[in-house]
């Protein structure tokens, strides 16, 4: 049997030699936001100092990668990584260097019920079989407030023609006084969700107007602030393809103009140029700007 004295010597010995492999890498994982709307892609940074004193190789090895996550849901449940999703690059880390990394956890871990997440980064080590983790992250994932939908069919020449997806729209705060839209893509049959994300604040003075084109894009102007709006065209993929900040002046407002032959853009109001320019310059012309033939008095 081995004395008490000994055993105790020897996890003395232990911790002396694990306090300085545990100091050789730093994590600081930081989320964007400690909530989120149920489908948008949870990010947020994470910063690796490498405090080894030499240069650091991170890399898969063995087919782990060198770079994980921990989640776990609110009942400490983990969650089951989906597999595919390929790893991070390998990375050269100098004595003294910091990296950082941006990352999506839902990426990989999905996150998609109502509930509270807890998140831990994990950066694999080989060289010394180590594993070196962050602090616990809570975030909050929950559901916005649903304002409008609309089911579209996608149109001839796009891979998934004679398919129909759902537009949503919806509001969310962020904060007690910070409220944004947001957009959703849906699949209309499976109801799986393809996008969801921000498309600006939002000020409920005046409701988000909207249309479809003859492509089924869907076109989006609301207002985000005292006599600002934003414009925001978005195609059947869900990717935002015009974004257009508009103010309004007087009662000169932009708004949504359907042509009726399926062209719809926004008319009135001023562009942040346009705001911008003195009045002056607005309304009167230099006299290189005026059309030729006019006096010059």
């Amino acid at each position: 049997m081995i004395p008490r004295w000994f055993q105790t010597f020897l996890i003395a010995v232990f911790l002396v030699l694990a306090g300085p492999l545990s100091a050789q890498i730093n994590l600081d994982l930081k989320l964007d936001r400690s909530l989120y709307l149920a489908n948008e892609p949870i990010t947020g940074e994470l910063t690796i100092v490498n405090m080894a004193g030499r240069d650091l190789i991170f890399g898969d090895s063995g087919g782990m990668n060198w770079l994980d996550f921990t989640v776990t849901d609110g009942r400490g449940h983990l969650i089951t990584p989906v597999q595919g999703v390929s790893g991070v690059k390998p990375i050269v880390l100098g004595a003294g260097q910091t990296h950082k990394h941006k990352v999506t956890i839902n990426q990989r871990y999905p996150m998609s019920t109502i509930g509270t997440y807890r998140v831990k980064a994990a950066v694999n080590f080989p060289q010394i079989n180590r594993v070196f983790e962050s602090k616990t992250i809570t975030v909050q994932v929950t559901e916005g407030q649903p304002m409008w939908s609309q089911i579209v069919g996608v149109p001839q020449g796009h891979p998934d023609a004679g398919t129909y997806r759902e537009y949503q729209l919806m509001t969310y705060y962020h904060g007690a006084r910070s409220k944004s839209l947001y957009f959703r893509l849906k699949d209309s049959d499976s109801s799986l969700v393809f996008r969801t994300y921000p498309i600006g604040d939002y000020m409920a003075l005046r409701p988000p107007t909207h249309a479809i084109d003859s492509q089924n894009q869907l076109h989006v102007l609301h207002m985000t602030g005292p006599q600002a709006y934003k414009y925001t065209v978005i195609n059947i993929d869900g990717e935002p393809i015009q974004q257009q900040t508009l103010y309004e002046k007087g009662t000169n407002r932009p708004e949504l103009k359907n042509s009726g032959y399926g062209d719809v853009s926004v008319v009135g109001g001023l562009t942040e140029t346009e705001a911008k320019t003195p009045y002056e310059q607005q309304e009167f012309q230099r006299l290189s700007e005026r059309p030729p033939g006019l006096p010059t008095f």
